[in-house]
């Protein structure tokens, strides 16, 4: 199980300098690459969990676009099989 925290701020260098040791943690680490440079999602609390090759996504994003443009961004990484999207829009 491979689990990233999204709570990350604006100037970080990119995160991941070395090779990761699973195929999960690798795909991890493209969906966080990946959503970090979309500004839609960079700010957003989002939680990337791989299992098997099945995204976990979860937490409170700000609105259903927003959790949409999560679910794609998820699948578009390769070697993803599935995607299991628990991201909840905020309530107003």
């Amino acid at each position: 199980m491979t689990y990233v925290p999204w709570f990350l701020p604006d100037d970080l260098p990119p995160l991941v300098q070395f090779q990761p040791a699973s195929e999960d943690a690798r795909l991890a680490c493209r969906l966080l690459d990946s959503m970090q440079r979309d500004p839609r999602l960079r700010h957003e609390r989002i939680c990337i969990e791989v299992q098997n090759r099945v995204v976990i996504l979860d937490g409170v994003v700000t609105c259903a676009d927003v959790r949409t443009e999560a679910h794609a961004r998820a699948w578009s990484v390769p070697g993803v099989h599935d995607v299991n999207n628990r991201l909840r829009p905020l309530e107003r």
